[in-house]
C-alpha cells in the first residue's frame, strides 16, 4: 500500500469513535479526490468568499500579488466544483455569516446531520468586528478581475442563496444557452483544459515556487544571523572559560610543584624517623645484653665470693 494513503488510513481510524467529524484545509480543493476515494459518501463544505477579499488577505498575510491570489481562488475553487457532486456538497456564503448567523449555521448543522443545542452560542462567536474587508461584485468587476473568476464566484453565491439568485440563474442560462457544455457560472468546460490555461497553472506554480524559495531565503539570512549573533556571543564566553582553565591549570601546577616538595620531604623525614628507629632498636637490644650480662655476672660464684670477702672487710 502506499505509505501516504496508510498514513491516511491510520488517521481515518483514530476518529472510528466520533460520529460526525471533519476537517478544514484549503488544500482539500486539489486532493479532495484522495480523500472521496479513502471516505466514500464524504461531504464537502465549500465557504465561498469574494475572490478580492481573498487576494487582500492572502497579500496582508504573506505578501502574495494580487493577479497570483485569484488565479489560486480560481483554480481552488474550479476544482471543488469538478470534483464535489451537488448531493454531497454544501455551498455557504461567506458574507452571510455576518448577516444572519444563526440561519446560516443552522444550514450547515442541517448539512451535517448535527443537531443545533449549541446553535445560539455558536452564533454568539461571530462578530463583524472580525472582518477587516469587504467587497462586492462591483468592485471585482471595477478591478478589472477576469470574466472567468467573476462568473465562477456568482455560480456558487447563486448555489449557496438558490432563493435570492433563481432570476439571475435562468438569466444566464438563456445568455448562455448557445455554449455548449457549460460549468455552472457560464465557464465552458472545454476552457479549463485549453493549452492557455494549462500554461497559466504552470505559471501559477513557478511564481509560487518562486515565492516559496524567496521566503526561504530570507528565513535562512534571518537564521545565519541569529547563528552570528549567538556565536559571537558564546565565543566570548569560551575565550573567558579557555582564560580561566588556564589559570586553574596553572594554579594547579603550582599546587602539585609543591605537594611533589612536601611529599619528598615526608619522605626524607620518614627515612630519618626509620633510621632512628632502628638505631634505637639496636641500642634497646645492647642495654638487654647488658642487663642479662649483669644478672648473670651476679648469680655467678665469683660475684658472691668477691661479695661476701667485701662484707667481711668491712
Amino acid at each position: 500500500m502506499n505509505p501516504l494513503r496508510l498514513k491516511a488510513r491510520l488517521l481515518i481510524e483514530g476518529f472510528a469513535p466520533a460520529n460526525v467529524w471533519g476537517w478544514k484545509d484549503p488544500r482539500n480543493s486539489l486532493t479532495l479526490p484522495f480523500w472521496q476515494d479513502l471516505l466514500p459518501g464524504l461531504r464537502t463544505l465549500i465557504v465561498v468568499r469574494n475572490p478580492l477579499e481573498v487576494a487582500h488577505s492572502m497579500r496582508e498575510r504573506n505578501g502574495t500579488s494580487y493577479s497570483f491570489a485569484l488565479r489560486l481562488w480560481e483554480i481552488y475553487n474550479r476544482r471543488l466544483v469538478e470534483v464535489a457532486n451537488e448531493k454531497d456538497r454544501l455551498v455557504t456564503r461567506y458574507d452571510a455569516f455576518f448577516e444572519d448567523t444563526e440561519s446560516e449555521l443552522r444550514k450547515i448543522l442541517q448539512f451535517a446531520g448535527l443537531k443545533d443545542t449549541e446553535l445560539r452560542n455558536a452564533a454568539g462567536l461571530v462578530s463583524t468586528r472580525r472582518r477587516h474587508t469587504h467587497f462586492t461584485i462591483d468592485d471585482l468587476i471595477d478591478a478589472g478581475v477576469s470574466d472567468e473568476v467573476i462568473e465562477l464566484y456568482r455560480s456558487l453565491i447563486a448555489e449557496a442563496s438558490p432563493t435570492k439568485t433563481r432570476v439571475a440563474k435562468a438569466a444566464s442560462r438563456r445568455d448562455t444557452s448557445s455554449e455548449p457544455d457549460l460549468l455552472p457560472g457560464s465557464v465552458s468546460r472545454v476552457n479549463t483544459f485549453v493549452p492557455e490555461r494549462l500554461a497559466q497553472i504552470e505559471h501559477l506554480y513557478g511564481e509560487l515556487l518562486a515565492q516559496t524559495e524567496a521566503r526561504h531565503r530570507v528565513e535562512i539570512e534571518k537564521l545565519k544571523a541569529q547563528i552570528e549573533e549567538i556565536s559571537a556571543h558564546y565565543t566570548g564566553e569560551v575565550k573567558q572559560l579557555q582564560d580561566r582553565i588556564m589559570q586553574i591549570n596553572e594554579l594547579l601546577r603550582t599546587r602539585s610543584i609543591s605537594l611533589a616538595e612536601n611529599e619528598s620531604r615526608a619522605r626524607e623525614l620518614q627515612n630519618r624517623l626509620r633510621r632512628q628507629l632502628q638505631a634505637t632498636k639496636r641500642l634497646s637490644r645492647i642495654l638487654d645484653d647488658a642487663s642479662n650480662a649483669a644478672a648473670r655476672l651476679r648469680s655467678s660464684l665469683r660475684w658472691q665470693i668477691a661479695l661476701r670477702k667485701n662484707q667481711r672487710t668491712c
